[in-house]
């Protein structure tokens, strides 16, 4: 088999880990001599492989992974399906036995596709051969030059997690936090610049815990900015999703005096109660929480917060769910994202008795109507500013620009297609949603 202008088509489900894994792999096959297709359906005889990077953060996940699986195979009938990600680590027997399957991949051996697709593909007896025997807790050294489909650059920095929170399996997925090198962050950078990104996000599992796994003690996290911001080129630095507990005292102030670090973070709180928290495994209080946020905006008064919570974990009781609402006032996030709980298997939560369903359900409701009404008035104080927007994409109608500000405020206004991927200077006039319509500022050509 030779990889030479075969067609590959990537759906990757999940977090945007999972999108800068794909993004590497797209990168591996290119160099191998592949065609890397449009992840929206292409034609059925224009697809040889199709590559699907899965998720298991829900059992909704689950059910989403086999569902691309089939799908793929109906629209590509002639292709070979490859399955890899978080969905095949502890699901792998039933992920090979669906018969559109021809290869999985594990997480370990994404940076090695082409010689899987090359040596194993449709051959079942080597799909459990490894290639190499690289330990599967390493630092798995994918590389990216572009992030397709965006005009922010993720890079990924860290994989795994030193956490065991109780409804969790990524720690059963990912494994324990490990580092990128620094070095080798710093060259990616330099090169999604040169390929005209001007802001990056930082991206990882446990972000918090970069660098605890190396024997230098003084390359952590805020080294990685400091270093990342001397690089000329670009603008913003942006942290993605990080554990309340990881975000220490020094982090705060160098999001604060690091020019280029955007104003914005996204903590998972799950439950403002401490007896769910506990029973969580998390490793904080509400408490801690609600100072944390108020020493964050105490050093960045234009501070957005973003968060995840969970409704329905068991044992929680209408008074811990009114403790979670009780909290997300005390804190004004800008935006929430409510998740129901999700049983999953090997956990230590699947063990406990779950809060059932119409009460679930009827509690995720509320808690998208309160982070609905917390992110408004969020907004409101900003009408009538100016703020410099990244523009990241057209609206359907082509008139319409999308763009964020530092501190996470998405704004829509009309611009030119020559916009995308600059900062430019826009007011914010009126809210529309969870968005602001705006009005570009830039001073008219003589």
């Amino acid at each position: 088999m030779n990889l030479s202008n075969s067609r590959v088509r990537f759906i990757t489900l999940g977090c945007k880990v999972n999108q800068y894994e794909t993004q590497g792999m797209r990168e591996v096959l290119e160099r191998a001599g592949a065609k890397a297709v449009s992840s929206k359906k292409p034609a059925s005889d224009e697809v040889d492989f199709v590559v699907i990077n899965t998720c298991t953060v829900t059992a909704e996940a689950d059910k989403e992974n086999k569902y691309w699986i089939r799908r793929a195979k109906r629209d590509h009938p002639q292709a070979r399906i490859i399955v890899t990600g978080c969905g095949v680590v502890r699901d792998r027997a039933s992920i090979e036995a669906l018969p559109e399957v021809d290869l999985v991949l594990a997480q370990h051996e994404k940076d090695n596709i082409a010689d899987r697709l090359l040596e194993a593909c449709g051959n079942p007896s080597l799909q459990d051969a490894p290639v190499f025997s690289r330990s599967r807790q390493e630092y798995t050294p994918l590389s990216i030059s572009e992030s397709e489909g965006h005009t922010r650059a993720f890079v990924k920095i860290q994989d795994g997690c030193n956490h065991a929170c109780s409804f969790c399996k990524v720690v059963l997925v990912r494994g324990r936090s490990r580092s990128r090198e620094l070095a080798d962050i710093l060259d990616e950078i330099k090169r999604l610049r040169d390929s005209g990104y001007s802001e990056i996000v930082f991206a990882g599992i446990q972000l918090g815990a970069y660098g605890l796994d190396f024997k230098d003690e003084n390359i952590r996290l805020i080294e990685v900015l400091e270093a990342a911001s001397q690089i000329e080129g670009i603008e913003r630095l942006r942290l993605s999703s990080i554990e309340p507990t990881d975000v220490s005292p020094e982090l705060i102030r160098a999001l604060g005096e690091i020019s280029k670090c955007c104003h914005h973070l996204h903590i998972p709180l799950q439950s403002g109660d401490d007896e769910i928290l506990k029973g969580m495994n998390r490793r904080y209080r509400r408490a801690f929480y609600i100072d944390l946020i108020a020493r964050l905006k105490d050093q960045m008064p234009d501070f957005s917060l973003t968060l995840d919570v969970m409704a329905g974990f068991p044992g929680e009781t209408e008074d811990y769910f009114q403790n979670t609402i009780a909290l997300l006032e005390a804190v004004k996030p800008l935006k929430c994202h409510v998740f129901p709980y999700s049983r999953r298997e090997g956990t230590m939560a699947a063990r406990l008795e779950d809060v059932p369903d119409e009460i679930l359900q009827e509690r995720v409701l509320r808690l998208k109507a309160v982070g609905e009404r917390l992110g408004r008035a969020e907004l409101a104080p900003y009408i009538g500013k100016t703020l410099p927007i990244l523009v990241e994409r057209s609206k359907k109608n082509a008139v319409l620009r999308q763009g964020l500000s530092t501190n996470y405020l998405k704004v829509y206004f009309q611009g030119s297609q020559d916009w995308l991927g600059k900062i430019v200077p826009v007011e914010l006039m009126a809210i529309q949603g969870d968005a602001f319509l705006g009005k570009s500022v830039l001073p008219r050509r003589s």
